[in-house]
C-alpha cells in the first residue's frame, strides 16, 4: 500500500510533467505564431505544407571532348583543360 508521502511524491511527479507539457505547447504556439507573422514557411503544421515549386529543366548534352554535360545551348563546356 501507498503511504502518504509517496503518493505527495507521486502527484508532484505527475504535475512536473503536466505543467512541462503545457510550457512547450505554449512555446511551439507562441514559435508558429511569429513564423506566420513573419511569413515563414513553418508556420503550418506537418501535413499542410504546400509542396516546393517545380524548377525548369534544361536539355544537357555530353561535351564529345571531356564527357561534361553542359546546357544543349551552351557554345563552350568551359573546363579548364576542355578544348571545345
Amino acid at each position: 500500500m501507498l503511504s502518504l508521502t509517496k503518493l505527495i511524491t507521486l502527484i508532484g511527479i505527475l504535475a512536473i510533467v503536466w505543467f512541462g507539457f503545457r510550457l512547450v505547447g505554449k512555446l511551439q504556439r507562441q514559435r508558429a505564431d511569429a513564423l506566420r507573422r513573419a511569413g515563414g514557411k513553418d508556420a503550418s503544421p506537418k501535413g499542410n505544407r504546400t509542396p516546393p515549386k517545380a524548377s525548369s529543366a534544361e536539355d544537357m548534352v555530353k561535351c564529345p571532348t571531356c564527357g561534361v554535360y553542359i546546357p544543349a545551348d551552351a557554345k563552350k563546356c568551359g573546363t579548364p583543360g576542355c578544348r571545345q
